[in-house]
């Protein structure tokens, strides 16, 4: 059985693809940017109508829970290309550093269909944070298109991504606001109760659902070329989105609106033995980014390489009711553009576990490129001003270590469990069962980013199974800071003196979770505002200076204008941030004070911040390494 179904690959090496086009599928992705499931009416009652996509629906499988690993571009779309994890993979930054090298063996999943004979075309978005070879698309451009294929009867994969729901479609003026009508009406829409009801927040909710049916009408006129070719009856038709949002607490963030998306698939007459769900019928079983490829290579008949960490979902041998069984998904967070914080998650069922591992950092933390939007900005200024609701304000406070929502209950994860001590159990339950997942990847994330530079993104996955007894230790001593106090003083203690400065960085930054809870350990700290490693010093600096013990911007500024590297400087104007806008003592920071010692978009956007010219100048481009 084995040979009979990889025969068509051994033909293709010997005969050419013409041999076996007709034993293939072809398959076309349609991705819209930035958009949650929440804005169709399809999936959410508060979306609107989107009558393309429900006709492939109609035809298909609607995925009620589908899920991009990551709520920003890149890294979700790396995860796509690669069926792997990206804090695994070292491709969890977005914007990428580095470039990561894939191990030995493995490709994107674009380019092993290249390999296969299939005409690969990309319409055009690329933004990985792998190194991919220019022979990974047949062609991948504004012109690329399935019919560009030299002979007809070539098999292909087309993927075209679409900006018209971009979070830049929301980057409108005041005048805009007042001059430019929406097609939806502003006082029809539901707003989640995170938000606070204002006319712009309406405005801009209903101005991005004309943006969804503009999609849906580009969704329409894709299938309609693909039955002009009389392709379609060949040709699964995926659509999705890339990551969730694209309204505040969306995109760059690991709630729902961030983390579910919209998928639709259309199964062709032609294939439909490869797939055990009756068409015009919803999957509820979980599917996450890591599955796609996985799932195109076995409906192509493709060997899945072993180290993908996804699973097809689709194709021989999978039966629609295992997976309706798939009940788990993991979403990470870590840096979008030059804001840093880094989070994971763990949906199981209804539940969902959020761990944020510098908590004392708020979800608003400024990020230059989500508060060009007005709405961000108006609630911000509602925040400061003092005019929000408890729910609203959420995003602007410190938070938990650790929370927990009943999504059956609180969609909008706005109500957190992890206090409640009839959910002690669970919430240790999906703790542990994160932990283990943490480690058994392992997370690079728990070196930080200017050490993963210099010394993984050469084979990062090689590095993490190297460091993975460390990596271990290190997620021991950060899990410190989800006990009492007083049972982890001890050990917080002994690794605040550690030889390890990744040991010596967790503790401090466990310290800093606990914040004066944890004043006793102040003086054990105090000397890491001197050690050799600038991320222990910046971290020590939050903790002492969150506790009123020092002024954090001396210890800030002398990383921030003494390293040499232009990563901890980022991580430490990030912590500058902090201080300036969030803390509860008084550290405001001048802009003189700060040197421009790098060319790099991230540390120019910060520096813009300080210097209040953040929303008119522009921000240099990253060099590439």
């Amino acid at each position: 059985m084995r040979f009979q179904k990889f025969l068509p690959v051994l033909l293709l090496s010997t005969f050419g693809f013409s041999a076996i086009a007709a034993d293939r599928p072809n398959f076309v992705w349609i991705v819209s940017e930035d958009n949650s499931k929440h804005y169709l009416s399809l999936f959410d009652e508060a979306g609107v109508e989107t009558p393309n996509i429900e006709a492939l629906a109609a035809q298909g499988i609607t995925y009620t829970r589908a899920f991009s690993n990551s709520p920003v571009c890149s890294v979700a779309r790396t995860t796509l290309a690669t069926g792997c994890f990206a804090p695994r993979i070292g491709t969890q930054f977005h914007r990428r550093s580095k470039s990561a090298e894939l191990p030995e063996g493995l490709d994107v999943f674009y380019g092993i269909l290249t390999k296969a004979g299939y005409y690969t075309t990309n319409n055009s978005k690329q933004d990985y944070n792998v190194t991919i070879s220019k022979e990974t698309w047949s062609e991948s451009s504004k012109k690329a298109d399935w019919r560009n294929r030299p002979e007809a009867d070539q098999p292909f994969f087309h993927m075209q991504s679409h900006a018209e729901s971009h979070e830049s479609s929301l980057h409108f003026s005041q005048e805009s606001y007042e001059n430019d009508p929406t097609k939806n009406d502003p006082d029809k829409v539901i707003l989640p109760p995170y938000f606070p009801d204002t006319p712009l927040f309406r405005y801009t909710y209903a101005r991005y659902l004309d943006n969804i049916q503009t999609i849906d009408g580009i969704v329409g006129k894709t299938v309609a070329r693909l039955e002009e070719d009389g392709l379609l009856e060949d040709t699964f038709v995926f659509y999705f989105g890339d990551h969730g949002g694209v309204l505040p607490r969306g995109k760059g963030y690991v709630y729902e609106s961030g983390l579910h998306v919209p998928l639709v698939i259309r199964v062709p007459e032609k294939w439909k033995h490869l797939v055990s769900e009756e068409t015009g019928t919803e999957q509820p079983g979980f599917v996450s980014f890591i599955d796609f490829g996985p799932t195109v290579l076995n409906l192509a008949g493709i060997e899945v390489p072993d180290q993908m960490d996804g699973s097809p979902f689709l194709g021989e041998g999978i039966k629609a009711a295992d997976v309706a069984l798939n009940d788990t998904a993991f979403g990470y967070a870590d840096r979008f553009d030059e804001k840093y914080e880094m989070i994971r998650t763990l949906r199981v069922g209804d539940w969902k576990y959020m761990r944020s591992f510098q908590p004392w950092y708020p979800d608003g933390l400024q990020n230059n490129y989500r508060y060009k939007m007005l709405a961000y900005r108006e609630w911000r200024d509602l925040f400061r001003n003092g005019k929000l609701g408890s729910d609203q304000r959420q995003f602007f406070d410190s938070k938990p270590a650790e929370m927990l929502f009943n999504l059956a209950e609180d969609p909008h994860e706005v109500n957190d469990l992890s206090a409640d001590p009839a959910h002690q159990d669970r919430l240790k339950e999906m703790r542990d069962t994160l932990t283990n997942q943490l480690k058994s990847l392992p997370d690079l994330s728990f070196f930080p980013e200017n050490v993963l530079f210099d010394e993984a993104m050469g084979n990062p996955v090689a590095f993490g199974q190297k460091q993975k007894a460390r990596i271990g230790e290190l997620i021991d001593t950060a899990n410190l800071m989800l006990e009492p106090f007083g049972e982890g003083k001890d050990k917080l203690a002994l690794a605040l003196k550690s030889d390890d400065p990744m040991q010596r960085l967790w503790a401090a930054s466990s310290c800093a979770a606990f914040g004066t809870e944890a004043e006793e350990l102040a003086g054990t700290a105090m000397p890491l505002l001197n050690d050799e490693a600038p991320i222990v010093r910046i971290r020590a600096a939050e903790f002492l200076g969150r506790i009123g013990k020092t002024d954090p911007r001396k210890t800030l500024l002398d990383v921030i204008n003494g390293t040499d590297h232009y990563l901890a400087a980022l991580i430490a104007l990030n912590a500058l941030v902090y201080f300036h806008d969030h803390s509860d003592l008084a550290y405001p920071v001048e802009i003189e004070s700060l040197t421009a010692r790098f060319d790099d978009r991230e540390f120019g956007n910060r520096l813009s911040y300080f210097r209040g010219d953040w929303l008119t100048g522009t921000a240099k481009k990253k060099k590439k390494p």
